[in-house]
């Protein structure tokens, strides 16, 4: 078995898809970066096993394992609506990333079917690293309508989120909830509440797909979806002040 990281790098996933395919191997569990995945497996290779995990892929027929990343995000603005809330911004990463766009698309949905429209919802994005988000994150408290609850559409975003309102005094003022569990998100004061995604049964499942394929499976290439669950700590459960 050979492993390799991508980096959000469409030139490094065209470049080791074709080292692993000169090595023939079997097949193939891809996380796909590239716009569309048509261009990354050559031709001749059209017929090899592949499974895609976290993302579905674009001009290529193959099984994919993904979170439910728009219901997530819905869960996220059904929760801190649920709690008061009104005032909500997105903080996420770049757009053009499935997963991001997949997130903001269904917490933005879910508050225009409470009656906030999407242009009331301050949108910040291509927010790839947690400086950006802790800038992003301050810009907001010092808007002339600060919202009164974030969520923050991945780890690095919401750690850059957390350290802002640590700064601003604001931890336990601003509510948070953030796409993704992370180490010791129990034990921050308050405790972060978390869109919980597993990595475990999108890899396991992912593994019985390619498995699968190898032996013969021939059946039509499908997407299974894996659910994301809310994990409530604390810092999504604070009320609006006013």
């Amino acid at each position: 078995m050979f492993a390799a990281s991508l980096d959000d790098d469409p030139e490094r996933e065209k470049a080791l898809v074709a080292a692993f395919l000169r090595r023939r191997v079997d097949g193939l569990v891809l996380t796909p970066i590239a716009k569309s995945q048509a261009h990354v497996i050559p031709q001749h290779s059209q017929n090899l096993p592949i499974v895609f995990i976290d993302r579905e892929p674009i001009g290529v027929d193959a099984d994919a394992v993904v979170s439910d990343n728009a219901t997530g995000g819905a869960r996220a603005a059904a929760h801190l609506l649920s709690h008061g809330h009104t005032r909500l911004a997105y903080l996420g990463d770049r757009p053009e990333i499935q997963t991001a766009r997949e997130r903001r698309r269904g917490f933005v949905e879910e508050l225009g079917h409470a009656g906030i429209p999407a242009s009331a919802v301050p949108v910040i994005e291509k927010l790839h690293d947690e400086e950006a988000a802790r800038l992003a994150t301050h810009a907001l408290l010092a808007s002339r309508n600060p919202p009164t609850a974030i969520f923050s559409s991945q780890n690095l975003v919401t750690f850059g989120a957390m350290r802002a309102l640590k700064e601003a005094g604001a931890s336990t003022k601003v509510a948070l909830v953030g796409f993704d569990d992370f180490a010791l998100a129990d034990m921050m004061e308050p405790g972060i509440t978390v869109i919980a995604q597993h990595p475990d049964r999108i890899g396991k499942l992912a593994a019985e797909r390619i498995l699968a394929r190898i032996d013969g499976d021939q059946s039509r290439p499908g997407t299974w979806v894996v659910p994301s669950e809310l994990i409530v700590r604390g810092s999504g459960e604070l009320r609006p002040a006013d």
